[in-house]
């Protein structure tokens, strides 16, 4: 591209540098520190050959956590609402999809790698609930389920379907991103080849997110990442910004070089929602400021909240950034997230449409918000609000050109920027390790060793008490369940007996016989009468009817003994008081905020399991035996005789399920409590081994150390070179 040529010299004078930084600590036996540098020079080369294609697109990516809304955001943006680029709803299904402009529409497909299947193949046979096993063994899971062979696939590498119509689009797409999809479990990524005018100029990518549990997807996300110029971040308006939010926003996007960032949160409806509330007719004080009975004012509420944490959140940033005497470029991208834009896809693609035509997701806001709503068509635009990110998409591909002239002058600036971080921290750590091997020697080493044991000690037997304490209450419960589920069978064994009416129709004989007329006698003729008679009945839909109902009483008890066993909130404090007993949240070496996040991950991680019993075949055994009015004893019998067999199968169904369930759930919990352990301890013991080896020769490695300090601070003098 004409626009870099001029930067040439300047993109070489960085290798040079970088490389003889490299050099310099491979030769004082650092190799580790010096492949970093390697690796960033490596990326450096990547992004600056991209960029000086001369056909190079404005590369817009669409970044944010798994359920976030990215695919329906894009939906609305590009294909009018219609679900043309399928959700993902776990991680196993998030695949990275590209869309740009060509004369003809096609599917460009690219398959995993044979070497990168293995991978995903030994990870699925580890046996640990890391989300990168857990997902490796969804997707091997999904193959076989699918029946399709994936070494033919593996081996095409690529694959390129063409299609007339959107419809063609959908139904070919679906199978290789969709949830369901025949071979998502085999893609790595997608490319849409589209023939609309608007595309020309722009590569639009729809991102599985930088979390991906999948380590080959992670790499092409990352490497779109590093050549992305503009970036859309979406963050759930209900749990707007949180810490996984941040990390990726603060962390991993304006260092790459983005120069334009719109900070989206989405599903706007869903914030709104949470403040919604029906007034109180006798409410004397008045209407609380955080709560609303209509969505304007509601809109007014969510709006100030969300654009007060990400102010916040970006003033800390920012606060952070000019004390590392980061760019002015990089401080001014990050600023553009102080307003950000409230969105709701699906309110948006609401609009217009008559109520009838709702998809089943749309009926169900349609009928929360409804209540509060004076006008739907005008509150569903406020939600919508995809006029504003028209705008700034339009905007955003007006300003190529500016964009791309902004990032040509800075991609030095920022990739010198990244080598002092790296050289910094570097500097850091050797400071660090001199520091406490000249403040400490083995004597106080190993005391302060026995220190951290008992430290270890202390959270292991809390963890152990916790742990335990909750399997002896989820045996408690069970067995407590068990008694409630066979009395309450008692409640459904007899069926309701009705009351129905007959009329009976019948004849006598009556004499014509008259005695003063003697031709009469001996004649008579026959006369019809009925009456009602009353008689009692059983019929087959009621025994039906109490099997639903115990069916879901007793399912619903089964399900209760986790969530009586285990009440979350006194975890939750439990744990954390364990914290607070074991470390010194003071001290700089803990991050009470991490500690808190640990927590939290830990127990919004436990999933009770959902029970359903299959009383199909019982139902249909009653239906096919019993029709009409049972009316005999002998019928009612039989009758009462199939629902309580049925009842009883039920009960055992459910007891023996609640035994597996109960055993693996204790199992998982286990495990649970395992990771959760590492996780709180992990750090505390990191380099304290290390530290004792070197302590047996300490004054050798204090001076090695110094020697490489001296290193780096040169490195870091010629790392501020600016061409």
């Amino acid at each position: 591209m004409k626009i870099f040529a001029e930067h040439t010299g300047e993109f070489q004078g960085f290798t040079d540098c970088a490389e003889e930084i490299a050099g310099q600590l491979a030769e004082c036996a650092r190799g580790e520190d010096a492949e970093g540098i390697k690796r960033l020079i490596a990326t450096f080369h990547r992004k600056t050959e991209d960029f000086c294609r001369e056909n190079r697109k404005l590369n817009i990516g669409v970044v944010g956590q798994v359920k976030a809304g990215k695919s329906s955001f894009l939906n609305t943006l590009l294909f009018d609402g219609q679900e043309i680029l399928p959700k993902a709803s776990t991680p196993k299904t998030a695949t990275l999809t590209k869309m740009e402009y060509a004369k003809e529409n096609i599917i460009q497909v690219e398959y995993y790698s044979q070497e990168e299947w293995e991978i995903l193949e030994d990870n699925a046979a580890v046996d640990l609930e890391d989300e990168i096993y857990t997902s490796a063994r969804e997707i091997t899971q999904m193959v076989k389920k699918s029946g399709v062979d994936p070494a033919s696939y593996l081996e095409r590498g690529e694959e390129r379907i063409c299609f007339d119509t959107y419809e063609d689009l959908l139904h070919s797409l679906n199978d290789y991103v969709g949830e369901d999809g025949r071979f998502t479990p085999l893609v790595k990524a997608v490319i849409l080849y589209l023939n609309r005018e608007e595309f020309k100029g722009l590569s639009i990518v729809d991102t599985p997110g930088l979390n991906d549990p999948i380590a080959s997807r992670t790499m092409r996300t990352k490497e779109f990442m590093e050549v992305c110029d503009v970036v859309f971040f979406l963050s759930q308006s209900g749990s707007f910004l949180d810490m996984s939010d941040w990390i990726l926003l603060s962390s991993q996007l304006p260092q790459k070089g983005v120069k334009k960032l719109v900070l989206v949160a989405s599903k706007y409806d869903s914030g709104v929602r949470d403040v919604l509330r029906v007034q109180e007719e006798d409410d004397i004080f008045g209407g609380d400021e955080n709560t609303a009975d209509n969505i304007p004012k509601a809109c007014k509420i969510v709006r100030r909240k969300l654009t007060k944490r990400a102010r916040g959140k970006v003033e800390e940033f920012v606060k952070d950034l000019e004390a590392r005497e980061s760019s002015p470029e990089l401080i001014q991208v990050i600023r553009q997230c102080t307003e950000p834009c409230l969105v709701s896809s699906l309110a948006y693609n609401m609009i217009g449409k008559d109520p009838c035509q709702y998809t089943p997701e749309e009926k169900n806001i349609y009928g929360a918000l409804k209540p509060f709503s004076r006008n739907m068509e005008e509150d569903l635009k406020l939600l919508g609000n995809f006029d504003q990110v028209r705008v700034l998409f339009d905007q955003a591909a007006q300003e190529k050109e500016e964009i791309f002239a902004a990032r040509a002058r800075s991609f030095v600036s920022n990739a010198l920027e990244e080598l002092q971080d790296l050289l910094r921290g570097y500097l850091d750590k050797t400071h660090k390790r001199v520091q406490i091997l000249e403040g400490n020697d083995r004597a106080a080493l190993l005391e302060q060793k026995k220190a951290v044991e008992e430290q270890i000690n202390g959270i292991r037997a809390d963890m152990t008490t916790l742990f335990g304490e909750l399997n002896a209450a989820l045996e408690t419960e069970r067995a407590s369940a068990v008694r409630e589920i066979r009395g309450a069978a008692r409640d459904y064994l007899s069926i309701r007996e009705r009351t129905g009416t007959e009329v009976i129709h019948d004849t006598y004989t009556v004499s014509d016989a008259r005695w003063y007329n003697p031709f009469s006698w001996g004649r008579s003729h026959v006369e019809q009468y009925s009456y009602e008679k009353h008689y009692s009945y059983c019929i087959a839909a009621d025994a039906m009817e109490n099997l639903k109902k115990y069916a879901y009483e007793a399912s619903s008890h089964v399900e209760e003994v986790f969530s009586q066993a285990l009440q979350l909130k006194t975890i939750k404090r439990r744990l954390l008081g364990m914290v607070a007993r074991r470390f010194d949240l003071g001290s700089e070496k803990y991050d009470a905020s991490l500690f808190r996040v640990l927590v939290e991950d830990t127990v919004n991680g436990i999933q009770f399991p959902v029970f359903h019993v299959d009383i199909t075949k019982a139902m249909t055994s009653i239906a096919s035996r019993f029709q009409g009015e049972l009316t005999s004893a002998g019928e009612k019998t039989e009758l009462a005789t199939a629902l309580s067999r049925a009842i009883s199968q039920i009960y055992e169904e459910l007891c023996d399920a609640l035994g597996e369930k109960v055993t693996s759930f204790r199992e998982e919990l286990g495990e649970t409590g395992r990771k959760t352990e590492e996780n709180l301890l992990q750090g505390i013991t990191g380099e304290f081994g290390e530290l004792l080896r070197q302590c047996q020769d300490r004054d050798a490695e204090i001076a090695g150390l110094q020697e490489y300090a001296g290193v780096l601070e040169q490195a870091l003098e010629k790392a501020k070179w600016r061409g």
